[in-house]
């Protein structure tokens, strides 16, 4: 459906800020195209060829790690997409020869697998307050490139577009990616003063001035700023929650509060997993929503998360299970985006998008459903 055959109330920003600040504008925003919902390059390519778009060049890649695109333009005016995103470059990389493996400005090593690539080795291996104490985060000033942002913001703002800027993984993300998964969790109980002193070095030099220069120069246009970090599994947190409280909480709310000094901007965090037992420590620390919204895990019900937290919390993405999206029906997703609107539009505070990423095997006609089914059962008329 493209945006020529619907008719549009209100610009797409407008009906942004409604959901934003909790009211009902004429129909539930769509958001496609940032970190947590935009989609792998052979879908984009395959969902180009299914609508009949000539690509012109290579869509930019936004996430080396999970290899997703900034999507064709020509998609947010067929699937009448109100929230676009605004990211720095993604930086240097050195790539091995055979194009399987390479090393990122933190010097850590990711690998080939399935189409992603995947975390194979750390720099911080011994673990100990000296080699932390080496450890160098790249010169931010020249690792974050914002060349052309500022213009690109005012040409999409002038357009009408809802803006986010975004781009980062998070204080824990970084963290275990430094450390390495397995030894992070036995320093949380071994070495307490170890995980905070890491914690604090993230934050300090690298969140910190990520957020400033992001917001120097695009945060008078954009109307969210998305954080990450992914504290769920799918049975539960990934560890207990007074770490959480002890160690991330306090941080992220510093990292909340700078962002804060930076622009106007509603705040959303993206944390997958099931992570009901923590949104009141969101709240509490000033986060006024969550992404994405998981519903198959444990405690993540959407109408439960909107009973319960809706008037203090807004919800981005929850739309259809990543499993139905990639293996399901037409009728499978119709029924989903469905459900999950119904659930989480009423009084506004709802912007639709996917769970996760668009991955490589969904099919173009289940995207196109998905879109679709969001113009459809999002109206509010």
């Amino acid at each position: 459906m493209s945006a020529e055959s619907t008719t549009t109330q209100i610009s797409h920003r407008d009906r942004f800020v409604a959901a934003l600040n909790h009211r009902e504008p004429d129909r539930v925003p769509m958001a496609f195209g940032g970190p947590s919902c935009s989609i792998h390059k052979v879908a984009h390519q395959n969902l180009l060829d299914y609508l009949g778009y000539a690509e012109t060049e290579p869509a930019p890649i936004i996430d080396n790690i999970l290899q997703i695109v900034e999507p064709d333009p020509r998609l947010y005016d067929h699937f009448d997409i109100d929230v676009l995103w605004l990211l720095p470059k993604e930086w240097p990389i050195q790539w091995s020869e055979d194009g399987e493996t390479y090393v990122d400005a933190l010097g850590r090593r990711f690998e080939s697998l399935g189409g992603f690539y995947n975390l194979a080795e750390s720099p911080l291996k011994e673990g100990t307050p000296e080699e932390l104490a080496r450890y160098r985060f790249p010169d931010m000033a020249r690792h974050i490139d914002v060349t052309g942002l500022e213009e690109k913001a005012r040409r999409l703002y002038d357009a009408g577009y809802g803006l986010v800027a975004d781009g980062p993984w998070g204080l824990y993300e970084y963290c275990s990616s430094l450390r390495g998964p397995t030894d992070l969790f036995m320093d949380m109980l071994r070495h307490p003063d170890y995980t905070e002193a890491l914690a604090e070095r993230v934050l300090e030099e690298y969140l910190k001035p990520y957020y400033t220069i992001l917001l120097e120069a695009v945060g008078d246009r954009v109307q969210m700023v998305g954080i990450s970090d992914d504290y769920g599994g799918q049975q539960g947190l990934l560890f207990s929650p007074k770490i959480f409280r002890k160690v991330y909480k306090p941080r992220l709310e510093r990292l909340v509060a700078h962002i804060r000094t930076l622009t106007d901007a509603k705040v959303y965090l993206h944390s997958d997993g099931a992570v009901s037992e923590i949104i009141p420590d969101f709240i509490e620390i000033g986060i006024d929503g969550l992404n994405p919204v998981q519903y198959t895990a444990r405690g993540m019900e959407a109408d439960r998360l909107k009973c319960e937290f809706g008037s203090e919390m807004g919800f981005f993405g929850g739309g259809v299970d990543n499993e139905i999206l990639s293996f399901g029906t037409i009728e499978d997703i119709r029924r989903d985006a469905r459900r999950q609107i119904t659930a989480l539009a009423p009084g506004g505070g709802y912007l639709y998008a996917t769970i996760h990423n668009i991955s490589q095997e969904v099919p173009p006609e289940n995207i196109e459903a998905f879109f679709e089914a969001g113009l459809e059962f999002g109206q509010y008329a």
